[in-house]
């Protein structure tokens, strides 16, 4: 069969300059307490180790923060080492961006929000994501000039309209931060929204958190994460595919498209799990078995395959006809 390259989504420029700072999928870490495994090793601030577990998902493990019946309730877990890896960022990425897989979960009363927040060196949440798990409504999080932690929803217009995600779904979300002039992105499905004039500062932690926003919760819930992935880019640029340069970089090949029927993928990594998001960002389960991914059922369209592997996710755009 002859492999066709498929079609690149960023400019080469662009990927020669991004780089990773830091990525996990959780799959090398032991179902048990997440806290005191990794190097750095994690920590937490709120609640016991238990309240942090990394637990089977699918073929995979990932995440799960049990959060508490209680108003103003939070649990935040750690690594140590962003601020060395910000400041050797090649010259010009002064975006940092977090993108990462979340579950909604099913209906539920309770007001804690699960999602990714960054701080920095004055313990400020500059930038984060989270999602109501009641109402699976998408919250915005950035900070003021003068300081003040601010919640937004990330529809359109000036009044944001609210976004609502779907039951029992996995979806991938982030945001993106201009370290620069304080300009933020929020994206994810069925959303793109950028505030501007947000406090100008730069990345100190990476916090998997879930907290009581409205400080009106009564009742507990847990939150699901997986395939966290910061960067430091030139410009804003969630949820594009992986370069074929690092592809070939990781000894993956993907191949055909457009596909009608199966994608073959070779790889020297072990691939842990297989995804087909749909260009919103919606995540499935894709029926990866022998280095094939069957895409017969799918509907003619484009999408992103994502190949969760012990280097952490490789994204690929498709076309299925």
């Amino acid at each position: 069969m002859r492999r066709i390259l498929l079609s690149l989504t960023l400019t080469s420029s662009l990927f020669a300059t991004a780089q990773v700072l830091q990525q996990e999928n959780f799959d090398a870490l032991n179902i048990a307490s997440a806290i005191g495994q990794s190097s750095p090793v994690y920590a937490s601030l709120g609640g016991a180790n238990s309240d942090y577990a990394i637990v089977t998902s699918g073929t995979g493990k990932a995440l799960q923060i049990s959060a508490p019946a209680t108003a103003e309730g939070y649990r935040y877990m750690w690594k140590n080492g962003l601020p060395a890896a910000w400041t050797a960022r090649t010259s010009g990425n002064n975006v940092f961006q977090v993108e990462f897989d979340y579950f909604t979960g099913p209906t539920s009363t309770s007001d804690n929000c699960g999602g990714v927040e960054v701080i920095d060196a004055a313990e400020e949440v500059f930038g984060g994501i989270l999602v109501h798990h009641a109402t699976k409504t998408v919250i915005g999080v950035y900070t003021t000039p003068a300081g003040a932690v601010s919640y937004t929803d990330v529809g359109t217009g000036t009044t944001p309209a609210a976004v609502t995600l779907p039951v029992n779904t996995w979806v991938r979300i982030g945001y993106a931060y201009n370290t620069a002039n304080g300009t933020i992105t929020f994206k994810g499905p069925g959303f793109s929204k950028v505030i501007t004039g947000t406090l100008v500062t730069s990345p100190s932690e990476i916090d998997y958190a879930a907290h009581d926003v409205l400080e009106t919760n009564a009742a507990a819930s847990t939150h699901l994460i997986d395939n966290m992935l910061s960067r430091a880019v030139a410009t804003e640029s969630l949820f594009l595919a992986t370069n074929d340069v690092v592809l070939k970089q990781h000894e993956v090949s993907i191949f055909p498209s457009p596909a009608t029927d199966f994608i073959t993928v070779e790889s020297k990594a072990k691939i842990l799990n297989a995804y087909i998001y749909d260009m919103s960002g919606v995540r499935s389960d894709a029926n990866f078995s022998n280095g094939k991914v069957d895409v017969r059922k799918l509907p003619t369209g484009t999408y992103m395959l994502g190949l969760k592997t012990e280097n952490g996710l490789l994204t690929k755009k498709f076309t299925k006809k």
